[in-house]
């Protein structure tokens, strides 16, 4: 790990410098374009008092092209420093994971839903979550998608084609970070891409109309050709007035559709330029494996490029968008900028409606695999699971909590199979049971996306997850804990179907209740779910229950232990074949002042 850790530092170090060169840069061309500014002033009035138009009229053209040359060196010079920034930040963010400090990084909390199969009880979204480990996407295609992907089982080939594609991408830490680091340069503004979406569905409405596309051909004529018979004096101003008057009412009758388009677009803009960026990555790097192979040819159609085609939408949509500069109103009047630039846009839509969409979502895809390839390089000692065509699979060796920090992560192994398998695992208070049943949760959700897991070895068949460890009483509806538990646990007896194995994992079964219910409703529990498609971890405190596997096939006893020395409660946190054979609850109490009457 000190080697990636390295590698991170390294990296961060390397665009941090570039980035403070270019910010330097970047302030330099600021000032000389004010002086440039100044400088222009003072010859033009020279000139000016010297009574020299021709020393006006050069001062006045260089300054322009000295100017806007500036100003474009000026904002490749910002987009390039935004550019370094984030990949100094993307790096520096990884050396966070590394430690375990995920504080700082989006919890994805709008996709957690109360009544998911394991969401709450996994940490999937949230503080310290699974999406905060995995996620490096950086638009919100990607991350509904990652999101999707962290609350969706898959099927075996789905899994095996991400594990190639994360396996691909892994090494390749400049293209991720720089395809991140794009995305990340150009923020989406709002519902900009969403708003963008809404456009390209609607029927165009000045396409056509066949009037609007003779019209921009013809009037602008008039009006040139008015303006230049009156200025040679050849006309009377009349006319040139009533081209503008003409024009005006034109561009009347399409201000309707200018502005639907105006304000469903001005904001995607950015979110665009991140797309085309992105975009261009994709078309200009090669892919071995099947999924990436197959995700790129979205963007190369009968030759055409997406990043092209972006490029060119945006071209439109800037000029549109220039309806709020007065100059563009002058130019609007004499030539119908509104009319060619909706046209244009229009056929943009006519001819590409039906692939955007498709990019984006792609993008979305490839963002979810760059998070993976993310997480399976700044982890080489995670592994890539093993798919079994067998149902009711799931073992491993050394498996671990990847959100333990690495020098308090404990990993153990585990051999569990068959349908109707229960493993019940009894063990002391703070003994590590809730957090071995987190760890194999965890790495199958992870398993079941595509993601490397945290494990030496992890074998699983295709099967879904659902977890009862979080049951809290809710005073709003009334609801005890104990009530809340007996809810999920017919959640969890709902979703049991013979289509796809259920793993599932019950922490504490039936823990708001007194000692003989519990017992009692626990032993019928576990009966019933012997008899189901499913198989799992039942962990509780009851010693007694571990007799059950006298009378059922397919039920072992599993153990975490603790030692006592003297006043110190020692833990391995080490799963042990049997039952439970030490507790530490009296122990506990009296470390926390409560006098024990022996």
């Amino acid at each position: 790990m000190k080697k990636t850790n390295k590698e991170f530092e390294d990296r961060f170090i390397q665009f941090n410098d570039k980035s403070l060169a270019l910010k330097k840069q970047y302030t330099e061309l600021s000032w000389t374009r004010v002086v440039t500014f100044f400088i222009a002033a003072i010859l033009i009035v020279i000139s000016a008092n010297s009574d020299s138009s021709a020393g006006v009229i050069t001062v006045s053209v260089l300054f322009v092209i000295v100017f806007f040359t500036l100003m474009k060196k000026h904002s490749t010079v910002k987009r390039e420093k935004i550019f370094q920034e984030e990949l100094a930040l993307i790096n520096q963010e990884e050396l966070l994971r590394q430690t375990g400090d995920l504080s700082s990084f989006d919890p994805g909390s709008e996709f957690i839903q109360a009544e998911h199969q394991y969401h709450i009880d996994l940490d999937i979204f949230g503080k310290n979550s699974l999406f905060q480990l995995l996620n490096r996407t950086s638009t919100g295609f990607g991350k509904t998608m990652l999101a999707k992907w962290l609350s969706q089982p898959e099927q075996k080939d789905v899994v095996e084609q991400r594990n190639e594609a994360v396996k691909e991408l892994g090494p390749k830490i400049d293209w991720r970070q720089n395809f991140e680091a794009y995305g990340r340069s150009y923020k989406e503004e709002g519902n900009g891409v969403q708003s963008l979406l809404e456009w390209l569905k609607e029927a165009n409405s000045i396409l056509p109309n066949k009037f609007y596309g003779k019209a921009i051909f013809i009037f602008p004529v008039i009006t040139i050709t008015t303006l230049f018979l009156w200025l040679f004096g050849l006309a009377p101003v009349a006319f040139f007035s009533l081209s503008i008057l003409i024009n005006v009412g034109i561009l009347a009758s399409v201000q309707k559709q200018a502005k639907d388009i105006y304000d469903k677009t001005v904001k995607s803009n950015q979110a665009l330029k991140a797309f085309e960026n992105q975009i261009r990555l994709i078309e200009g790097e090669s892919f071995d494996s099947k999924l990436l192979s197959s995700l790129r040819v979205y963007f190369i159609n009968d030759n055409i490029k997406a990043s092209a085609s972006l490029k060119e939408l945006q071209f439109i949509l800037d000029n549109l968008h220039n309806r709020m500069n007065m100059m563009y109103w002058v130019f609007n009047m004499a030539f119908l900028l509104d009319v060619i630039w909706l046209i244009k846009a229009e056929k943009w839509k006519e001819k590409t409606k039906a692939d955007i969409k498709e990019w984006f979502v792609s993008i979305g895809k490839i963002e979810c695999l760059n998070s993976l390839a993310g997480c399976h390089h700044a982890n080489p000692d995670f592994s890539f699971p093993k798919m079994s065509l067998e149902p009711f699979i799931v073992k491993g060796t050394q498996v671990g909590h990847p959100l333990i920090k690495r020098e308090k992560r404990i990993s153990n192994d585990f051999d569990f199979s068959g349908k109707g398998g229960i493993c019940l695992i009894t063990g002391s208070n703070m003994s590590g049971k809730s957090t071995f049943l987190r760890t194999v949760g965890v790495n199958t959700v992870m398993a079941m996306m595509g993601a490397p897991v945290c494990a030496e070895s992890f074998d699983i068949s295709y099967l879904k997850v659902f977890t009862s460890m979080r049951t809290e009483d809710d005073l709003e509806e009334s609801v005890s804990s104990f009530y809340a538990e007996l809810k999920r646990l017919k959640q969890l007896l709902g979703s049991i179907n013979s289509e796809v194995p259920l793993l599932f994992m019950v922490d504490e079964v039936l823990k708001g209740t007194n000692s003989e219910d519990r017992h009692k409703g626990a032993h019928a529990l576990i009966r019933q779910l012997n008899k189901t498609d499913a198989f799992g971890f039942v962990s509780t405190h009851d010693i007694e229950l571990g007799k059950i596997t006298n009378e059922l096939q397919g039920v072992k006893n599993y153990s975490f232990n603790s030692i006592i020395e003297g006043d110190e409660i020692i833990f391995d946190y080490t799963l042990t074949e049997g039952i439970c054979k030490s507790f530490n609850a009296t122990k506990l109490m009296q470390k926390m002042g409560i006098e024990i009457i022996e």
